[in-house]
């Protein structure tokens, strides 16, 4: 099985990647494939909204790094999506990225998403915002093409804001056993 993990996070080595590293240790001790691409790394733009790529294809006419990461969504099994949140919800750039994603509307199926999110926040009840976003992104894929994506579920790690403390909570040993526990 071949395992991506997308990081929208700005910060290297910041609690989101520690998080998401933890997730990708479980599922290659399970004997999965699995890769992490971190977009702060990538130079891409926004989605000009022009609906090209929906009349050839699926090919973005924008020439920038996107084409090797949307590659690499589609031959992926599993996506996690790892973000931390920011005013309750994805950071801009994580954003950026998924509406880049536009391409793959009418093309991805058979895919479990996870989602990988922590905050600042004292309780998982207030990452409600970001949860709603994340159901509603995988829907747009579930309804477009009838069959196959599916929300997987979601890792959250709450109180997590000096860089590091990730480290000290629950959500290391859930992003390692959801890892582990694919199928």
């Amino acid at each position: 099985m071949k395992v991506l993990v997308i990081t929208g996070s700005m910060r290297k080595n910041g609690n989101t990647s520690i998080l998401a590293d933890e997730f990708i240790r479980g599922a290659k001790d399970a004997g999965h494939e699995a890769e992490k691409v971190e977009l702060r790394e990538k130079k891409f733009g926004d989605c000009f909204g022009c609906r090209a790529c929906h009349k050839n294809g699926g090919t973005c006419v924008q020439k920038d790094d996107m084409a090797d990461v949307l590659a690499k969504v589609q031959e992926a099994d599993v996506i996690a999506l790892a973000s931390p949140m920011y005013y309750f919800t994805w950071t801009g750039l994580m954003k950026r990225f998924l509406d880049r994603t536009y391409p793959l509307l009418p093309l991805l199926k058979d895919k479990d998403f996870y989602l990988i999110t922590l905050g600042g926040v004292p309780d998982k009840k207030l990452m409600a915002n970001i949860l709603a976003d994340f159901n509603m992104y995988v829907g747009c894929f579930k309804e477009f093409n009838q069959v196959g994506c599916r929300n997987a579920g979601s890792i959250i790690g709450t109180a997590a804001l000096m860089p590091g403390a990730i480290r000290e909570f629950a959500a290391m040993q859930e992003a390692y056993e959801t890892g582990k526990n694919l199928k």
